[in-house]
């Protein structure tokens, strides 16, 4: 039998024989995580992001670099920088070294139980899954290694590489006079290959794996986790849901999509997947952190992620009808908000098998390159800036907007589409979002309207049931 690991594992966790939900979701879903909801601790972590971002900027150059001169240089730090920072580097480098060694030979372990065909017990597949996402999370999520670099001016919390306007526009023209082409559903056909199963908190929850057939993304792999409904449930629905930007998924201990959408809905009878977006994740490029890219080349990367992200959703539509899904719904929240959109406006050119029934949208919005020019976290992030200097004005901008926004009429009943709104959100804003559902002419019954932000808006999903709720009700009724 094969044994998994026992690093840091006491003798009741080697026998537990169902993964358990997030120690930190019971927190925060309980009294105890109120204070969490509270404006003054949102505008706390709004302000966070650009040191957080610039912690994630680093740890990916270190993975790239193990010299302090080359690290520092690969993050754009002046002389007066490396020359105060370079010890700090070192010993950070070091570290986060051992931490890469250690976490090695658990991940080989794991890759090997989970997609080779060999004897492992359910207890054994649990206990190697803790550890790997234990030490995944010390490796890629490094907390205050990097903290000596929280404050350096030298150092931008994502490194801009912004097309030029003119050369961006020449180059979309086609897709200009034809945004369909762009949203397209893949032509070929996709293999989707299926891992062995963990138990889960609900049911068996497994991994599917298949190359991106976008043209952006170099035909790299996809990985989505998916999580199932207790056995025994007959024309279970299947839940596409898409993360925010900078998500780490399943690769650290607690990924809130798992917890407050994908095991809730699960438990309400309905196959949920949540898939890794394209530069996120694994799907990392070298050298960037989580989603860098999406920012990085902005405004020309977003609706590159948009369409990759589109046409993989297509992919795993099709992949939940093949599976036993006769009602099959996508959704997203932030930036997996914004890709809903643009399945809504172009999957009725889709196959009826890529097509889904219903949609939610979760702080969504409309007219993107408005997000890109005025958005607060945009702003925050230095992406509103970088776009200016690169030559971007507001008029620039909306030309690309009929790639970056979908079309006014949607392609899903407007009964069938479900949104959760914020009326104080800056970053995605209220004003703009909601002026895209009138246009679809989505119910106000269907609208869940908070007198939140965009953080606590996102802290409500994990807080609050009622957006599962109302997603499990519209794929379980028999009007979908």
């Amino acid at each position: 039998m094969m044994q998994a690991p026992s690093v840091h594992q006491d003798t009741l966790f080697m026998t537990r024989t169902t993964l358990k939900p997030s120690t930190m979701h019971r927190i925060l879903a309980s009294p105890l995580g109120r204070p969490l909801a509270s404006g003054v601790f949102n505008d706390l972590k709004l302000a966070m992001l650009p040191r957080e971002f610039r912690m994630a900027r680093a740890r990916a150059a270190a993975f790239q670099h193990d010299e302090p001169e080359a690290f520092l240089a690969a993050l754009g730090a002046d002389q007066e920088a490396k020359r105060k920072l370079v010890e700090p580097a070192a010993r950070a480098l070091t570290e986060l070294a051992l931490r890469r060694k250690a976490l090695r030979p658990v991940e080989e372990t794991w890759e090997r139980a989970m997609w080779e065909d060999l004897p492992i017990d359910a207890s054994d597949l649990v206990a190697l899954e803790e550890e790997r996402r234990s030490l995944s999370e010390r490796a890629i999520k490094p907390g205050m290694l990097f903290r000596f670099l929280w404050n350096e001016p030298s150092i931008a919390p994502t490194g801009f590489s912004v097309p030029a306007p003119v050369l961006a526009l020449q180059r979309s023209a086609d897709w200009l006079a034809n945004p369909a082409e762009l949203y397209a559903a893949p032509a070929d056909p996709i293999d989707v290959t299926r891992s062995n199963a963990i138990p889960g908190p609900v049911g068996e929850e497994y991994l599917l794996r298949f190359h991106s057939p976008s043209p952006f993304t170099n035909g790299d792999v996809v990985t989505a986790r998916v999580y199932e409904p207790a056995p025994g449930n007959a024309d279970i629905p299947s839940f596409i849901f898409g993360s925010g930007l900078g998500m780490s998924y399943d690769l650290i201990r607690y990924w809130p999509e798992e917890d407050y959408m994908a095991r809730r809905l699960a438990a309400r009878g309905i196959r949920t997947i949540l898939p890794e977006s394209p530069w996120h994740g694994r799907r990392e490029l070298p050298g960037c952190y989580s989603g860098e890219p999406y920012l990085a080349r902005a405004p020309v990367s977003i609706f590159e992620l948009f369409s990759a992200q589109c046409q993989e959703a297509a992919i795993l539509v099709a992949w939940a009808r093949e599976n036993g899904s006769r009602k099959v719904g996508v959704g997203g929240v932030s930036l997996g908000g914004l890709v809903t959109q643009q399945i809504v406006g172009h999957c009725g050119g889709w196959p009826e098998a890529m097509r889904p029934d219903m949609a939610f949208v979760g702080a969504g919005s409309g007219h993107v390159d408005q997000v890109v020019a005025l958005g607060h976290l945009s702003k925050l992030l230095g992406l509103t800036d970088a776009v200016r200097q690169a030559g971007w004005t507001d008029q620039l901008l909306a030309e690309l907007r009929p790639l970056l926004d979908p079309p006014d009429t949607p392609s899903i009943d407007p009964e069938a589409i479900v949104a959760c709104l914020g009326t104080r959100d800056s970053s995605t804003p209220f004003r703009l979002a909601s002026d895209l559902l009138d246009r679809w002419r989505v119910p106000d019954e269907n609208r869940i309207i908070r007198d939140e932000d965009h953080m606590a808006l996102y802290t409500f999903l994990i807080r609050k049931p009622d957006v599962a709720d109302r997603i499990a009700a519209c794929l379980l009724s028999d009007a979908v």
